[in-house]
Parts: structure tokens; C-alpha cells; sequence
């Protein structure tokens, strides 16, 4: 678990959409530089009131992982956080028991006189108890009240047994441990706020999985999103950066030969990256230098090295949307600006 910042006071995510709905929602999320897309935004704001997981698929670089890390910093949250992989066990996941802590335990309490079916009868108590990550979310909200962010990231690489532990977690907010009792929370207004995602390439969930989820299908975002994320990301960005690196990511995607094609998080990288190195002018032998933020395989570098000269040129020619939404922007920033002196 990521601890909260103890500076800080959390805020409980159920109680801003529904004192101040999806806008203000919208709002926090922006104060943390996500942007998030407005289906995205009204999907995720049925997901926390109904205490449902939300599952969110699309492809890598969508802005999938973000949206779940932007919630629990703006909300001041803790995260629990579970990667999808083969072998995962109960352990992992739900829980398991110190055997070596309940061990001495019995032969210290023999020791001292107790009797030896009452010492093991009580080795099976909370002391000895250890937490996987699903279910030490659902015991943490239990236990302090707190609502945590419980991100399960590439579930579609989940085995189907490790996804069968999850569902009656996910369905009633407990889970049955033998020797012990219960563990979790029953109240689905104190759950964990559960964010599943999947790249959808691996393996498909199962439909009681589904079923159990309030579901998302992330798109990439448009030339118009694309620039206000850049500019809300990476605020020190200069016109000229982010009209330059929303050119090439639209020129580099139209490019048939390019296997792995950029997204969103190659340009936030791509943009953080001319403005520390102050880049004043986008050249053949400046792309060259940068190609390793973008190209993520072999063949696409080289690819792309022999396409420099459409490249070039695309970034510094008029783009007729692009332009356009970089104009705006930055002409909202600065009125903002202005009114704020004012």
C-alpha cells in the first residue's frame, strides 16, 4: 500500500460527485493535470457512487493507469495496488497466515501453561493475519473508515483461478477466511473505490467478472484533447512545444510502416524533454536525438529515421486542426491569466 500524504486531509471521492457531481469530480481531477474525457468522467462517476469496480480497457498509453493515480492523489488517498501476472497466489491477493509467529505462539503458550488445544485454537487471530492486496483494501476501509483506491493494472493477465478469488470480494465486499471469519466491509458506501485495467490482449475476463463492473472503453484522445492534455501535463510547455509535438504524434500515427505507434505518453515525455533541454527549433538532427522517447522497437526507429524529412516537415508546417486547438488553449490560459491579475 502507497500511504496518503498524513499533511493533508483525504476527501472521500463518493462525497464530491454527490455533493457536487461529475463537475466537480472533473475539477479535482484537473487540479492534478488529467484531463479526463467527458464519457470517461460520467462512467467513472457511476462507478464510486454505486461502489462497483470500474473496468477500464483500452490501449497502452490511453491514459488508463493515470486516471486511477490522478483520483487518489487529488482525493489524497491511499492505494492498494495489485499487477496482474501469472502465479499469483491467495496470498497475493487475499491473504495467508504467519505459520512462524502462530508456531511460537503455541510453544510459548504450552510453555506457560496453557492447555494445548486452547494455545492452537488461538494461534488462528489477527495478530498472525497477513493481508494480500484486494482484501487488505476492503480491510482498510473497514477498519479506519478511510475509502482507499484498490488498482488492479492488467487484469487481462490474471490466471481464472487468481480472478475467482476476486468475485465475491467484488460482489459483496467481504471474503470468508476459514479459522477466522469475515474480513472486509459490507457497507458499499465505505468500499474501496476498485479500478480494473486491461489492455485487453491477453485474456478475456470472465462474464461474472464483467458483470460485476461498471465498464469503460478509454479511446485515445482527439487532436482537441491531445493538446489540452499536453499543456495541463507538462504546464511549462511553450506554445511552440506543444503545437510541435501534437504535429509529429499525428504525423508519426498516419505513417503506415510504424508497428508501435506513439501515444499520449510518448508525447508528454517527448514535450517534457524539449522544454528541459529548451529546444528552440525542430530539425532533422533534433528528432534524431529524441527518437529514442518515441520508436520503442527496433524496426519502427529505423523506420522513422529514413521518414525524418516528412517528419520535419510536418511539425513545422500549418496544421489546420492542430493549430487551431493550440491557439485556443493558450488563448484560454492566458485570459485566465489576465482575470486573475485583474
Amino acid at each position: 500500500m502507497n500511504p496518503l500524504n498524513p499533511d493533508k486531509p483525504s476527501i472521500n471521492p463518493r462525497t464530491v460527485v454527490t455533493d457536487g457531481g461529475s463537475v466537480a469530480l472533473a475539477r479535482m481531477l484537473a487540479g492534478t493535470g488529467y484531463m479526463v474525457q467527458e464519457r470517461v468522467l460520467g462512467d467513472l462517476t457511476q462507478a464510486i457512487k454505486s461502489g462497483a469496480p470500474h473496468l477500464i480497457e483500452g490501449e497502452r498509453g490511453s491514459g488508463k493507469t493515470a486516471l486511477a493515480e490522478a483520483l487518489a492523489i487529488a482525493c489524497n488517498l491511499p492505494v492498494f495496488y495489485l499487477q496482474g501476472m501469472e502465479g499469483l497466489e491467495l496470498e497475493d491477493v487475499l491473504y495467508s497466515w504467519d505459520r512462524e509467529g502462530q508456531s511460537q505462539w503455541v510453544r510459548q503458550a504450552i510453555a506457560s501453561g496453557m492447555d494445548l488445544k486452547e494455545a492452537r485454537d488461538k494461534q488462528w487471530g489477527a495478530d498472525y493475519l497477513m493481508f494480500g492486496e484486494a482484501l487488505g483494501a476492503f480491510e482498510f476501509a473497514a477498519r479506519t473508515g478511510v475509502v482507499p483506491i484498490l488498482i488492479v493494472d492488467e487484469i487481462d493477465k490474471l490466471q481464472d483461478t487468481t480472478e475467482d478469488m476476486l468475485l465475491q470480494l467484488f460482489g459483496r465486499g467481504y471474503a470468508h477466511v476459514p479459522r477466522y471469519g469475515d474480513v472486509g466491509e459490507r457497507d458499499p458506501s465505505r468500499w474501496p473505490v476498485v479500478v480494473l485495467l486491461s489492455n485487453d490482449i491477453r485474456h478475456d475476463l470472465s462474464a461474472p467478472m464483467r458483470s460485476r463492473c461498471v465498464y469503460t472503453w478509454i479511446d485515445m484522445p482527439s487532436a482537441r484533447e491531445e493538446v489540452a492534455i499536453l499543456c495541463a501535463r507538462v504546464p511549462d510547455a511553450s506554445r511552440e512545444a506543444v503545437a510541435w509535438v501534437a504535429k509529429l504524434l499525428d504525423c508519426i500515427r498516419a505513417i503506415p510502416g510504424v508497428q508501435d505507434k506513439p501515444a499520449l505518453r510518448e508525447g508528454i515525455c517527448l514535450l517534457s524533454a524539449f522544454m528541459r533541454d529548451g529546444v528552440r527549433e525542430v530539425e532533422e538532427a533534433t528528432l534524431t536525438s529524441y527518437l529514442c522517447l518515441i520508436a520503442k522497437r527496433r524496426g519502427d526507429r529505423s523506420y522513422l529515421q529514413q521518414s525524418m524529412a516528412r517528419i520535419e516537415l510536418a511539425v513545422n508546417e500549418r496544421h489546420d486542426e492542430v493549430d487551431v486547438w493550440v491557439e485556443q488553449e493558450f488563448g484560454l490560459r492566458e485570459r485566465g491569466h489576465l482575470a486573475a491579475v485583474a
